[in-house]
């Protein structure tokens, strides 16, 4: 820009070229578009702001009038020998058109429901960017979301991968929202995310926003403890590109997507496919007394897909986005209680519709999902409980942005929206007709601007949650100061509820459970026949937080908050309460007709009596001095203490580490060599599990000892405008060299090394 603003203006556009080509940014190409048309490159010109426009910026309209202009400038310049020449013309400059944006100034959308400054968000947000994505080379989405802080990512086995924050790490991690393009993904069913059975892949995605803190308010349900949101590459833009990768252990990876526009019609389309490892072999070929299901007992996940994206502009705020995808996969999970290992086959298909008719945004989706799913492995005499759950979905929202003055000074951005939600679930572990499900939710928020310093934003939320009957509010109260004069820095302090309410699972389980002893069982079930009044309710928290982060400096980025979280009626395993001698006179146990065995106990789910306090902060940092290097690293801190009641003999755990660190160095050069190493380290964990017994269900706790992971990757890209790339990247490199693999759950794989290597095209 420095270059441009004295005049050279093709070293300026050259270099500008070259950086869009690393990082390609809107912002980027208005000015690239803006420097040709001042030098006299008319034609180009055109054509770059018209690759701005399909960005479809807030200033489009000027963009569009100065595209009339140049059109003019153009015609006259074939007619004019001294136009034709190149020479800049004064009169006909174009730096006073449009609004020259910060060269690199982020967009969120996800901690609003709309397009912000990251600074101007109601809670903490970090974007995982393009070049992270790239750099880094993995091709796991939940292992990219490891290096924000604060989140808490857990291997189980090869397949299964659990994704939580801020003091909530568990099996069948539910307490994360977690969207595509804002299109929720989370299996009804067990409330939980199957990340290897999704239909996009990490080439797809431009990047990744993670709210931090209860989102609740705006989201509903299950933004518990935040938002992640996986932001995919626009139609139209960023070209043909395929990639293939082969590792150790038969790693396979293949993505291909092809993208292109005619006029206001847009579309992207890729297919992919991806086979790991488990990371070790649950259960040896030995075994004699052990019963293995018809499943590849090395496979802990593949996954074969496809989708398609298409876009179609109108006019001015009127634009339609149609997506769907399709994925078939094989996932080895783990659930919850005694139902470890457990293999999952699964079709997953959607169809996403969006119309933009500013001021207002409607949205209609339908969802399916279906599988066959077993225990892996079984002691002879017991049953895989082989099952074929089923799932339909469909959403429906409608929302309403506008911005406005009330007082001359007071200026507000006000969203408001109404939600509905249609699910229906078939599954022989619940009830024999669970209901179909009707979720009814309404939203707003109002962000006041008071003044060019201070911002205070309100928003709050009722969800009708029908597994318990009722209506559940939230609520969200931030302020957020800039308090110097760029204003690339911000204070924020929030307050906010959020709730979980109960999964299908959770609302309507109803399976009898084979005991160790021949010819017992114990039957859990979300009612209870010897506490008929008894209703599970949703969870619920509180939180807290005060955040600060300094964009001033051109080279060094910085952020840091502090937290606090109030989390009570959390749901888990109940007890087993054992039937006496007077239940089954009364009618309760006796023999199951059904599976010929007698029940001798309940079982099934509980609120928690204790309530947990958790005070955490996060401190995170990013330095790009030297053109062509990044550092990054980040802290965070987690303690949780437990209160018990009078009379509650919750126990308390430790399953999120008390500390973690992320840090990393990112290479870029001009000869197309460019490189990742990054080290993520977590100290010991304390977990409290149900598992069976002879003496019944019972707690019994484990220590997990602190490990780390160190990962790297090399890449080089080649051949005109380095349209290919060869790359080769380690995941957990020192394994086995310096402490053994680690392991993330008690009753988990041990986490090995993984070297792959991949070869990319672009067009």
């Amino acid at each position: 820009m420095q270059l441009i603003a004295q005049g050279r203006y093709e070293t300026g556009i050259a270099e500008l070229e070259r950086a869009d080509e690393i990082f390609p940014h809107p912002a980027v190409r208005y000015n690239i578009a803006r420097a040709l048309a001042d030098a006299g490159h008319l034609d180009r010109a055109i054509t770059v702001y018209r690759s701005y426009l399909r960005t479809e910026p807030d200033d489009r309209d000027a963009v569009e009038a100065l595209l009339v202009d140049l059109k003019r400038r153009r015609a006259a310049q074939l007619a004019t020998k001294s136009m034709s020449r190149g020479e800049p013309s004064a009169a006909g400059r174009t730096g006073e058109v449009g609004r020259t944006p910060h060269l690199y100034e982020e967009r969120i959308v996800t901690a609003s429901r709309r397009a912000q400054n990251p600074l101007d968000a109601p809670n903490s947000t970090t974007i995982v960017t393009a070049q992270d994505i790239r750099l880094s080379g993995i091709t796991r989405i939940p292992e990219l979301l490891r290096r924000v802080a604060g989140m808490d990512v857990m291997q189980i086995t090869g397949g299964d991968s659990n994704v939580s924050m801020r003091g909530s790490n568990g099996r069948l991690a539910n307490k994360l929202l977690i969207l595509i393009d804002g299109r929720v993904i989370k299996n009804d069913i067990l409330g939980s995310t199957f990340w290897e059975g999704l239909a996009i892949d990490v080439d797809q995605v431009e990047r990744i926003e993670v709210v931090r803190g209860p989102g609740s308010s705006l989201y509903g349900a299950d933004a518990f403890a935040g938002v992640v949101n996986i932001i995919t590459r626009t139609p139209g833009e960023g070209g043909n590109r395929a990639r293939v990768g082969v590792g150790d252990h038969a790693q396979l990876y293949a993505s291909l997507s092809t993208t292109g526009r005619d006029g206001d019609l847009a579309y992207r389309a890729g297919a992919g496919f991806t086979r790991y490892p488990r990371w070790t072999r649950e259960v040896s070929s030995a075994r004699v007394d052990l019963r293995r299901s018809d499943f590849d007992q090395n496979v802990g996940a593949q996954n074969a897909r496809a989708y398609l994206d298409v876009t179609r502009r109108f006019s001015k705020g009127k634009r339609l986005r149609v997506t769907s995808g399709y994925s078939h996969s094989l996932i080895d999970i783990y659930g919850v209680g005694p139902f470890n290992d457990y293999v999952v086959d699964m079709d997953h298909g959607y169809v996403d519709g969006r119309l933009d008719v500013d001021p207002l945004v409607f949205r209609l989706t339908y969802t399916h999902l279906s599988a066959f799913a077993s225990a892996n492995a079984a002691y002879l005499g017991h049953g895989l409980y082989e099952t074929d759950p089923r799932q339909d979905v469909v959403g429906a929202d409608v929302q309403f942005n506008r911005v406005f003055r009330l007082l001359a000074h007071f200026e507000h951005e006000l969203s408001a929206g109404l939600g509905y939600r249609l699910k229906r679930v078939r599954w022989n572990y619940l009830v024999d007709e669970p209901p179909t499900e009707n979720h009814v939710g309404v939203f707003a928020q109002d962000a006041v601007r008071v003044s060019k310093a201070v911002r205070v934003v309100l928003s709050g939320r009722v969800d009708y949650v029908p597994s318990i009957r009722t209506a559940v509010p939230s609520a969200r109260g931030s302020v957020i100061l800039r308090p110097s004069e760029s204003g690339r820095q911000a204070v924020r302090a929030s307050v906010g509820t959020a709730f979980r309410s109960p999964s299908f699972l959770e609302s309507h389980l109803h399976l009898p459970i084979q005991l160790s002893l021949a010819g017992l069982e114990m039957l859990s079930s979300s009612s209870r026949d010897d506490d008929v009044d008894f209703r599970l309710g949703p969870e619920n928290i509180l939180a807290a937080e005060l955040g600060y982060a300094n964009q001033e400096h051109r080279a060094f980025q910085v952020e840091t908050a502090a937290y606090y979280h109030r989390i009570s009626d959390a749901i888990e395993l109940a007890d087993a309460r054992p039937l006496t001698l007077s239940d089954v006179a009364a009618g309760l146990g006796g023999i199951n007709p059904e599976t010929g065995r007698f029940r001798v106990a309940s079982g099934g789910w509980q609120n928690d009596c204790g309530v947990d306090h958790v005070f955490g902060g996060e401190l995170g940092a990013r330095w790009y001095g030297v053109e062509g290097i990044d550092v990054f690293a980040n802290y965070a801190v987690n303690y949780k203490l437990l209160e018990r009641p009078t009379g509650c003999a919750a126990s308390a755990d430790r399953s999120t580490s008390r500390h973690k660190v992320n840090a990393g160095v990112q290479l870029r050069s001009s000869f197309g060599l460019d490189a990742e190493l990054s080290v993520h380290y977590q100290t010991a964990q304390r977990w409290v599990e149900q598992i069976a017994s002879l003496e019944g269900i019972v707690d019994r706790r484990f220590d997990l000892p602190a490990y780390h992971l160190l990962n790297g990757s090399v890449g080089y890209s080649f051949l005109e405008r380095r349209k290919a790339r060869a790359e080769v990247v380690v995941f957990n490199a020192l394994s086995g060299v310096v402490g053994p693999p680690p392991q993330m759950h008690p009753f988990g794989n041990r986490v090995g090394r993984r070297i792959m290597g991949f070869l990319s095209y672009r067009l």
